[in-house]
């Protein structure tokens, strides 16, 4: 063990082994995250695929119920014109597998008490009609009957089992039902309209398309939905639908997301999304052995492989050093000093002039040139420490200037993103809320980096400063515009808009100084061509207005939006922002989240171009 090669060999082998034995650590909490990760984006996947198929078939069902009230109602005072409406729609909407008239008693004096007409399809998709008055005679008594009635609206009916008696060539198949009040001419309600959507073929489709283990397994994982009770509505387990109800312990945070929980008794992981109108929860069920098993055998291939490196890493590393280092042992004593960290430790003199001598120089001058990179070294990296502490200061105080926190107001959802190109950046925005009106702004800043944002303060602490006694946008762009002027010694000016929404009517002010064309539910609003902040002093900004109809979404951006760039330098373009406001929810926050998203697959690994920002604003009538 005195051998220099044998106490080289086994430091090495000792490092090696305790780095081996961290990156085996890491491997395993690593793999087993990415397992579990991997797991839950699959999971998402399957319940997104479920979720929208279902949200696809009940929208199909919920259009045409609510597209035929007007031809029905039409036909009110003809009972017999009635069964071509019904057929109509049953042949039309493949989604719906029956659909039904369920008239209130004594309607047609002349059908009886009972007038219920009725069409549905086969599964040959013959459509037949006829009175079902006689089997559903006690329908009058149903609690969701009376409800539509009484109600005057539209809802959809629990999940139940067709009657056996409309389904004399196929088993009874399990149905929920949408049901619209229909009204006479007089304008009072009469009759249900009920349109039958099937999820028997929504179930087969289901246990199809999920499987995560083998179909042996004894807790194989599997999709499900429940309703608003925790009642399994579809379940691979036919017998346990409308009957069982989901463990009470498991408790969902949210319309989405995914939690872990103990299923029927066995450790799982549960992803889960909620169906709008409906309230239902569609699930997706995996056992966590199932999710972790593959996860285990790689860290044990992973670890028998390291282990064999290992051995074969210390006999190399033996024979090498041994043959390497058996020159060297009057040189040893230094080079370890200097491995050390002591470049000034004393070096051997050599005098015989061979390869040995040729390294004692070598590594003198080693000395010398690491310690004078040391001290640059040091006082680069403290330089740039401290350039990076002064930056990561500027960004928190710039994130500071504008608002993180959103109100939580009845008739009003406001949502915004910023992200500058590099450190900080020059776009801003702004809201607050003043005598019931929102007071908001959002700019660009021409430039990047650090001048444009100390131009980015300075304009968001005037808009604050000017909009709490003025209320006319107008005025306050123009105080804004003498102000930047007469102090603009960089020649820098900044794209503004400026707006004042009365949340009471929906009426907006704005003024927009040279900005893009703010958006409303997809159409541009109507701009002026009024010069950017700071470009001429004495500029004569023109106001404008517009009504917001209840329910809208002003969606505001800077041109780090339209003209973000991919790999081929191709933009994003305004094309692509109309389609994605016009095709995304009004919901602000979820309109942002698609565009950044949007943008995000566009542009793939580019380096961002220029600071993005980006403001939505929906006004909902109070």
């Amino acid at each position: 063990m005195r051998s220099i090669s044998k106490r080289l060999t086994l430091r090495i082998m000792m490092v090696v082994l305790a780095m081996m034995a961290v990156i085996a650590g890491v491997v395993y909490f690593a793999v087993r995250e990415y397992m579990e990760d991997e797991a839950e984006q699959r999971f998402e996947v399957v319940v997104m695929r479920t979720y929208r198929e279902l949200q696809r078939r009940l929208s199909d069902v919920y259009v045409a119920n609510t597209n035929n009230v007007h031809e029905i109602e039409r036909d009110i005072a003809h009972p017999d014109r009635l069964y071509a409406h019904l057929e109509r729609i049953v042949r039309q909407n493949p989604s719906i597998v029956s659909c039904g008239l369920l008239f209130v008693p004594d309607y047609y004096p002349e059908k009886g008490r009972f007038y219920a007409p009725f069409a549905t399809r086969d599964t040959a998709d013959v459509v037949s009609i006829m009175r079902i008055d006689s089997v559903y005679h006690d329908y009058f008594e149903e609690d969701w009957y009376a409800e539509r009635l009484k109600s005057d609206s539209a809802d959809w009916v629990d999940p139940y089992f067709e009657n056996p008696l409309l389904t004399t060539n196929i088993a009874p198949r399990l149905l929920t039902t949408h049901a619209i009040p229909i009204h006479n001419h007089e304008g009072q309600p009469v009759a249900v309209l009920c349109s039958d959507l099937s999820l028997e073929d929504l179930r087969i489709d289901m246990m199809q398309k999920v499987q995560i283990g083998e179909k042996q397994e004894e807790h194989p994982s599997y999709c499900c939905i429940i309703d608003r009770n925790g009642r399994y509505i579809l379940h691979p387990d036919k017998d346990r639908m409308l009957k069982d109800t989901l463990d009470a312990n498991i408790t969902f945070k949210g319309k989405q997301g995914a939690v872990s929980a103990v299923v029927d008794g066995v450790p799982a992981w549960v992803c889960y999304r909620t169906v709008r109108f409906t309230e239902w929860t569609v699930m997706m069920v995996a056992p966590k052995d199932l999710i972790q098993r593959h996860g285990r055998m790689l860290n044990t291939t992973i670890l028998a492989v390291m282990l064999m490196g290992l051995a074969a890493i210390y006999l190399f590393c033996r024979q090498q050093i041994r043959k390497i280092t058996s020159p060297l042992h009057r040189f040893a004593h230094s080079a370890e000093e200097v491995a050390k960290g002591n470049f000034k430790a004393p070096l051997p003199d050599i005098r015989d002039d061979d390869e040995i001598r040729l390294l004692r120089d070598s590594f003198g001058n080693m000395q010398q040139s690491l310690s004078h990179y040391i001290e640059e070294l040091k006082t680069t990296t403290a330089q740039k420490a401290a350039i990076e502490s002064e930056l990561s200061i500027a960004r928190d105080i710039q994130n500071s200037m504008v608002p993180n926190a959103f109100p939580d107001r009845e008739g009003l959802d406001v949502y915004a993103s910023m992200t500058p190109a590099k450190e900080v950046g020059g776009d801003l925005y702004d809201f607050f809320l003043h005598d019931n009106c929102l007071y908001f702004c959002i700019g660009d800043v021409s430039g990047k980096g650090v001048p444009a944002a100390l131009v980015m303060t300075t304009v968001c602490g005037a808009f604050r400063l000017l909009a709490e006694s003025e209320s006319e946008p107008m005025r306050i762009v123009s105080r804004m515009n003498d102000q930047m002027s007469r102090q603009n010694g960089m020649s820098m000016f900044v794209t503004f808009f400026a707006g004042v929404l009365d949340l009471d009517t929906g009426h907006l002010h704005y003024c927009n100084a040279g900005h893009k064309a703010p958006l409303v539910d997809g159409q541009p609003l109507a701009v002026k061509n009024n010069l950017p902040i700071g470009a001429l002093p004495d500029w004569e900004f023109m106001a404008q207005e517009a009504d917001l109809a209840p329910g809208s979404t002003l969606f505001l951006y800077t041109d780090g939006l339209d003209e973000a760039e991919d790999a081929d330098h191709q933009l994003f373009g305004k094309k692509r922002i109309l389609e994605v406001v016009q095709t995304a929810s009004k919901e602000p926050r979820t309109l942002i989240g698609r565009m950044m998203q949007t943008v995000a697959d566009f542009v793939g690994d580019t380096e961002q171009s220029d600071d993005l920002t980006m403001l939505a604003i929906q006004w909902r009538k109070p």
